[in-house]
């Protein structure tokens, strides 16, 4: 089941990258990233509301609450360093650096806390790793030469290292709260990145002069907006479950090959074609998800 959920982390977390991404080419990128988590803590209350009206959700504990604040204070900064890196430099240098460093902290952690998957499952794992870097990290293609104005490799990689170590952080704090804890880390938060991201954006806003422009996406980014909030969200839920049925040093792992999703999203919906080294990463995906289902 833990493989399954996992599968269905990155699914619905590239799906939301994807939705972003596209919501980001008609509006500012910082409304994106505070429409969707606005929306996802709507969502999140209203979910725990009905909850609490025809079931009983579990009681919450002040040390889930916790996890979810610093969850919310990591999101964005791991979001706007990730934006940062990708501005800078090339997206197939970028990605695969944020995305195994994703995945490799909270497997480093979840090993030091004890955790000892069979060696066909870390065979599986070292695969996924290599698949991630396949799939995020594919060549230009000939009809899409890299841009000669992109910022030296030694300027790209410490934003997108410390990208990925938010992220992998994130992948911690969620997997640190209790077999029990629900929705609750999840509501505090959204609010929380929520708040952040509006000051930041407020700030760059008045230092711009254009206040709402620099917090309201505009409203042909809408839907895609709600996309991104409604996917991620639901892929932080499923990440919370997949937590609790199987191990961490897995589930991040094979939860940080959302840029598969993400890669083929571009290809079925906007005919964007796959390198062949994407093609090569997606078999060994397959190969790893067997090995660590084996082990």
């Amino acid at each position: 089941m833990a493989i399954v959920l996992g599968l269905l982390v990155a699914l619905f977390y590239g799906s939301g990258d994807f939705c972003g991404g596209l919501a980001a080419k008609r509006t500012a990128a910082v409304t994106v990233v505070i429409g969707s988590f606005a929306l996802s803590a709507l969502l999140v209350g209203a979910t725990i509301g009905v909850w609490s009206l025809v079931g009983s959700p579990p009681p919450a504990r002040s040390s889930d609450l916790w996890l979810g604040v610093g969850v919310g204070l990591v999101g964005p900064a791991a979001v706007a360093l990730l934006y940062r890196g990708l501005a800078m430099g090339r997206m197939s240098v970028v990605a695969p650096i944020t995305a195994v460093v994703a995945a490799i902290v909270p497997l480093v952690w979840a090993l030091l806390d004890g955790e000892r998957p069979s060696t066909l499952a870390l065979a599986g794992v070292a695969i996924a790793l290599v698949a991630i870097v396949l799939v995020a990290g594919a060549p230009e293609h000939d009809d899409h030469p890299e841009d000669a104005a992109t910022a030296p490799l030694a300027a790209v990689v410490p934003p997108a290292v410390a990208s990925g170590l938010g992220f992998g952080a994130l992948f911690v704090l969620l997997g640190e709260t209790g077999d029990d804890a629900g929705l609750w880390p999840l509501l505090t938060a959204r609010p929380v990145a929520v708040v952040v991201t509006v000051a930041a954006a407020a700030l760059i806003g008045w230092r711009s002069g254009s206040m709402a422009g620099a917090i309201v996406p505009a409203r042909v980014a809408w839907p895609m907006v709600a996309g991104a909030g409604v996917l991620d969200v639901t892929a932080n839920g499923i990440y919370l479950a997949a937590t609790r049925s199987g191990l961490l040093s897995i589930v991040a792992v094979l939860s940080s090959l959302y840029p598969a999703a993400t890669v083929v999203l571009a290809r079925v919906v906007l005919g964007e074609r796959l390198h062949r080294v994407q093609v090569a990463g997606l078999v060994l995906a397959a190969a790893g998800i067997a090995a660590m289902a084996s082990g």
